[in-house]
């Protein structure tokens, strides 16, 4: 999982919700290449440029917020 991490920030430059949804589509032809029935094959971004033709769309980098957690997407736990 950190390499498919990896892969993203290299691809997008952060790795953000932001990000995220403004490259759906990109992520998901790098998570296509990446991964076949279950199983990682290619992890290395400069392979897998030969196989991914989106360009991402480049969003500012979210600053430091520490542990600043947003309710909508946090687990009951983690809000209290």
């Amino acid at each position: 999982l950190s390499r498919i991490a990896k892969v993203f920030k290299d691809y997008c430059g952060t790795l953000s919700e932001e990000a995220i949804r403004k490259n759906f589509i990109l992520l998901y032809e790098l998570l296509d290449e990446m991964i076949d029935y279950g199983y990682p094959q290619l992890t290395k971004t400069e392979t897998l440029k030969s196989f991914v033709y989106n360009e991402p769309i480049v969003v500012a980098a979210v600053p430091n917020t520490g542990k600043m957690i947003n309710p909508k997407t946090a687990s009951a736990n983690a809000v209290h």
